[in-house]
């Protein structure tokens, strides 16, 4: 083997017979590539044999997998022999043909010992491929082969975050998008209110340095670090009630069991998934087969956006560093319109990924699957057998756009067929036709997840040290379960830590607002319920770090909270929070007013006052000043009474005059006096009864407006029936 990659050999368009051996240069695929044939047109086995090259050549490779084929390229079995390929026979097909299992597999191993020495491969050559790399194979969402963390994708980036503010960017939106496709929510990532202030939450944090689990991000929603989004108020932009039914959503989805498996595993992180620094290359393949559709889309966006961050931060190269492959793109990267999540960070690479040494191969049965500005940055085109004549035209038009004349496009893509693929490589001098070769992986099809946990199972203790991080020493903290993580709190500058949960909560009392609060209860006793009866601390949240002190030394968790006890501590919190939240207050009997949650006696006494004495006192003010308004209108009325009574008697006395002169006696001016006199006395007997009202009012009132700090009740206050919500729960180390 020369030092290309041997990918097949050449056929010639008019016999088809064989010729001699085509290699690809490695860094013809800088400018990347693209697989296109129908379902049996040998369209895999050529990638794999592709990815063996890059392999062989000290390549490393990051392979999506849609359909579960890609696993076979764990399955090489050096010695031939068909015990090595018993296992992997598969035993529905060989019933079918009339066979058992090891007339099968001494078939597959004939097949397999001669057909890689027609190509000129063997025992000798498996065994270098084999030793050469390290193979993986990540089922996010599953444990049955290594464990992906996705949402450990939500940790706050190393270094600056204006440095790679775009891609961040771009992460965060993925990680977004995926969140929301996770609880069945269709948002727009650019305009939907949900979509916005979930980007908004994340970025602000990593700004600042800090990540989220998905329990802080919960919490977060319900008590946001900013009060506006945009130009907007954060009430306007997405309002309260929004809030609290995303955050249902989500926490639904945390506590669904189905979900713990997203929590576990390996991180995303690209440099290892290539076994960058490691001492040999990687092959890392990402099954998705047996995830939902909105879950692959999720895995897919955020894996190939990580990758997009990661590539920007390499030096630049002309060789081939490492190789991106997807098998059957088809919905990741579609035609305008559409645009799914995955189909700018495939573009982005696409189009800058070469600078940086990283070549990207697509497959798919039909280009039209694909976008044209993706196609229009692709050198190097391997089309197998298209279905319909129809694609082939479609297809030649789109090889005359990239340089192949028309007419030699068509002649080429009719001599197509099983395994004979038209080589189109802008880098060479005309196109051809190649004949793909015997992939040295056993082409079993489509693995089982059980067959992919036992090939991991069996590869574990060869790729444990590059694999798996290292064990901190055993002064460090001790192991977490999921999904708790390590947070410090200085309280006493001690050199003992002991763990606590940290706890932070809203709650609303009868006739107040809704108020946050942060404890922190040790973690001690012989159960969750145990551990919530100590007394608990109250925590400045700001006082929390991520940052573990040197020299400390960790207490031993309870052995319940291995056992399921991080939910049952949940469940815990979530009854007996209210009863703890309970707080002592004053009550006046005098007023009748009850001081706030939390309001010290001075300070109620000082409100008291400055509000005029509560409610019974303003009361009191109300009815006084109504009746000082009475008493005003009484006066005034025994004022008129006087004068009409004056004026009564003025008329008699004249009356009585003319009775002297001679004229008759007036009997009515005498009547009226009397009339005027009894009425005068009525009135007055009206003023004082009211005067008298008047001044026992003021002095109920002076009474109640006079707050005595000695006469407050001292009474105990429970939140309202459903106002206490879990806004953080988190692992606390206390030192």
């Amino acid at each position: 083997m020369g030092k290309g990659l041997y990918i097949g050999k050449q056929v010639d368009p008019e016999s088809g017979t064989l010729g001699a051996e085509l290699e690809l240069d490695p860094a013809d695929l800088l400018t990347h590539g693209l697989i296109v044939g129908m379902t049996g047109s040998g369209k895999t086995g050529l990638a794999i044999a592709m990815l063996e090259e890059l392999l062989r050549q000290g390549v490393p490779v990051i392979a999506i997998d849609p359909k579960g084929d890609l696993a076979n390229l764990l399955l090489l079995f050096e010695t031939l022999e068909p015990a090595a390929f018993e296992p992997w026979v598969d035993a529905g097909a060989a019933r079918r043909d009339g066979k058992d299992l090891k007339a099968a597999a001494a078939d597959a191993a004939a097949a397999w010992k001669k057909g890689l020495a027609e190509w000129g491969l063997g025992r000798a050559e498996i065994q270098a491929l084999k030793n050469g790399h390290d193979a993986l194979v990540y089922t996010p969402g599953s444990s049955a082969g290594v464990p992906l963390n996705v949402l450990q994708s939500l940790e706050a980036p190393e270094g600056s975050f204006e440095a790679v503010e775009e891609d961040l960017r771009d992460e965060i939106q993925s990680i977004v998008s995926g969140l929301l496709t996770l609880v069945k929510v269709e948002a727009d990532p650019l305009q939907s209110p949900p979509a916005v202030f979930l980007a908004s939450l994340i970025e602000h944090g990593w700004r600042a340095g800090r990540g989220f689990s998905l329990e802080t991000l919960i919490g977060a929603i319900s008590d946001p670090p900013f009060e506006k989004i945009g130009a907007l108020p954060l009430e306007t932009a997405f309002p309260r009630k929004d809030r609290q039914k995303l955050m249902t959503s989500l926490n639904t989805l945390l506590a669904s069991p189905s979900f713990e498996a997203w929590r576990k595993g390996e991180p995303l992180d690209i440099g290892r998934m290539l076994g960058q620094g490691g001492p040999r290359p990687r092959l890392s393949i990402v099954s998705i087969a047996h995830l939902g559709d909105g879950e692959r889309m999720f895995v897919t966006a955020l894996l190939l956006d990580k990758l997009k961050t990661w590539m920007r931060r390499q030096g630049g190269t002309s060789v081939l560093r490492a190789l991106v492959y997807m098998d059957e793109v088809f919905g990741y990267f579609p035609p305008h319109p559409a645009n799914p999540p995955t189909k700018r960070p495939l573009l982005t690479l696409l189009k800058q990924a070469r600078a940086q040494g990283v070549g990207v191969v697509l497959a798919t049965q039909n280009p039209v699957d694909l976008d044209y500005k993706g196609l229009a940055n692709m050198g190097t085109w391997l089309v197998g057998t298209l279905q319909t004549e129809q694609d082939r035209e479609r297809l030649a038009g789109g090889l005359a756009g990239a340089g192949l004349e028309g007419k030699a496009a068509v002649k080429l893509l009719g001599a197509t067929k099983k395994r004979v693929f038209l080589l189109h490589d802008v880098h060479r001098k005309r196109p051809e036709l190649v004949a793909s070769r015997w992939a040295m992986s056993y082409l079993r099809g489509p693995l089982t997840r059980e067959e992919i946990s036992g090939l991991m199972k069996d590869r574990a203790p060869a790729v444990a040290d590059a694999a798996t991080p290292k064990k901190k020493e055993e002064s460090g903290p001790p192991v977490l379960p999921a999904p708790f993580r390590h947070f410090y709190l200085s309280r006493h500058g001690g050199g003992i830590a002991e763990a606590h949960v940290l706890v932070k909560y809203a709650a609303r009392y009868k006739g107040s607002d809704e108020a946050t609060g942060v404890r922190a209860w040790p973690l001690a006793g012989g159960s969750p319920l145990e551990a919530l009866e100590a007394e608990p601390l109250t925590v400045d949240e700001k006082a929390v770090a991520a940052t573990a002190p040197e020299g400390i030394r960790y207490s031993e968790l309870p052995a319940w909270l291995d056992d399921g006890g991080a939910r049952e501590l949940e469940r815990a919190l979530k009854a007996r929070l209210p009863d703890k939240l309970t707080q002592s207050c004053f009550r006046d009997p005098v007023t009748g007013e009850t001081s706030r949650p939390g309001e010290a006696r001075e300070a109620f006494v000082t409100r008291l006052s400055a509000e005029g004495g509560g409610e019974k006192a303003r009361s009191l003010a109300e009815k006084l000043e109504k009746k000082r308004h009475d008493l005003a209108a009484r006066e005034q009325e025994v004022t008129g009474r006087r004068q009409e009574k004056w004026l009564a008697v003025g008329s008699a006395v004249l009356g009585n005059i003319g009775l002297l002169l001679g004229k008759k006696r007036s009997v009515t001016g005498v009547s009226s006096v009397l009339t005027k006199n009894r009425m005068e006395d009525t009135a007055e007997a009206r003023l004082e009864a009211l005067r008298s009202e008047v001044a026992a009012l003021e002095q109920q009132h002076a009474t109640a407006a006079l707050i005595d700090p000695e006469r407050l009740e001292e009474m105990a206050i429970a939140p309202v029936r459903g106002g206490v919500t879990l806004l953080r729960e988190d692992l606390v180390w206390v030192y």
